[in-house]
């Protein structure tokens, strides 16, 4: 099972149920020089997000299975210094704003998959391939946060006040996904990868086009003859998110290049399966790269810890077992 992904990797037989969820903490330690004439200091604070995406997986048959999932969780911006900003300040993702719909419901999404190679219990290959849509929810941005307007007493631009951040973008989403998978006897007993795209169907009625989604990533299980006596994952996942645009102009820092290693740790017990797992980000091409490479000498430090769960139910569903 892939570090973090509670419903992949796991072939289930027809009829059979399993649930799972992943819960996600990402924390961000942000800082950037001053973008705004009207406000003459630099900007600097905090973001952190809580997740949990309870999930459903069902076998349709022996080599086919559905999934849903729903995200909720909440957003917090942390703001460091005494000044007001028309940028940032204190907030919740739950709560409403001038250019945001605030809620704790993020994006959901069905996934049907497809086990095209199976060894059963032994060692061998697993390949499996990967169809979803995803549905936003309403609790999204209602406008750019990157619009300005001309005062008309000194025909200055300033910008409107506004927030950068919402539980979901809005937009209606494919996904297509490969998983490939080798089980040994020797370590490390689990190794291969997954290859996923995630592509914006359409624009939101904001106008918000959002980005696209591409991501690799590749996990090494090894077994529990270790001093901690229980199997250890390694991990990393390469992602990157294509320019957005709202209402046709290009969104300022929307492309990104994140690399993620991380270490995960297995547990199991008559419940259920849980994998502890610690990542830590990279933004290698992004408007917060560690490096401060860009005009605004952006930084931000990022670290994420998940936990996720799994339990296939000792109940078949017998119109779907043969």
């Amino acid at each position: 099972m892939p570090v973090g992904n509670s419903d992949q990797g796991v072939g289930l037989g027809a009829g059979d149920v399993m649930l799972s969820s992943d819960m996600f903490y990402q924390f961000i330690d942000w800082r950037h020089d001053q973008i705004d004439p009207n406000e003459p200091f630099d900007h600097k604070g905090t973001l952190a997000t809580s997740l949990i995406v309870p999930k459903i997986t069902i076998g349709l048959s022996d080599w086919w299975n559905i999934s849903f999932q729903q995200v909720l969780g909440d957003r917090h911006m942390g703001w460091d210094l005494p000044d007001s900003s028309t940028h940032h300040r204190p907030e919740h993702s739950h709560s409403n704003f001038l250019n945001a719909v605030g809620g704790y419901l993020g994006d959901s999404r069905l996934m049907l998959r497809y086990l095209a190679l199976n060894t059963g219990r032994g060692a061998g290959s697993r390949l499996f391939i990967g169809f979803g849509y995803g549905i936003p929810s309403k609790n999204t941005l209602t406008k750019s946060p990157f619009d300005k307007y001309t005062d008309d007493q000194d025909e200055e631009e300033y910008y409107f006040e506004h927030r950068h951040f919402a539980m979901s973008d809005g937009v209606h989403k494919g996904q297509f996904e490969l998983q490939y998978y080798y089980k040994k006897i020797t370590n490390p007993v689990f190794l291969g990868g997954t290859v996923k795209i995630v592509e914006p169907l359409s624009d939101n009625k904001y106008g918000f086009s959002g980005s696209r989604l591409s991501e690799f990533s590749l996990s090494l299980l090894f077994n529990k003859n270790n001093p901690l006596k229980v199997p250890i994952s390694t991990n990393i996942v390469i992602s990157h998110e294509s320019e957005a645009f709202w209402n046709g102009n290009p969104a300022p820092n929307s492309e990104n290049t994140i690399m993620t290693p991380g270490i995960g740790f297995f547990f199991s017990s008559n419940f259920a399966t849980l994998t502890l797992n610690i990542q830590k980000p990279y933004y290698l091409n992004s408007a917060i790269s560690e490096e401060g490479g860009t005009d605004y000498h952006e930084e931000a430090h990022v670290w994420q810890v998940s936990l996720s769960m799994r339990k296939i139910l000792d109940y078949t569903i017998p119109w779907l077992y043969w």
